[in-house]
């Protein structure tokens, strides 16, 4: 695809990608916490972890506290 549009002479459309604010260890809900430490001790012992179905919004506060959750410990 890219090497057509440069052939072409075609502007390449590119992504932008939105900057949000970073989430507070407050902000983020409990039980995603909680799940989040779950992963972090699962990871260290090298066993294999079940990340259930989630909301975008809920993928990214677990995303956040597991960064949280490794600076941490």
């Amino acid at each position: 695809m890219r090497e057509e549009c440069l052939r072409e002479n075609k502007p390449l459309h590119r992504h932008t990608r939105f900057r949000r604010q970073e989430l507070a260890q407050d902000e983020i809900n409990p039980d995603v916490l909680a799940m989040s430490g779950h992963i972090a001790r699962r990871c260290s012992e090298q066993k294999r972890v079940r990340i259930p179905a989630m909301k975008v919004s809920e993928w990214g506060h677990l995303l956040r506290a597991l960064e949280i959750e490794r600076v941490c410990h």
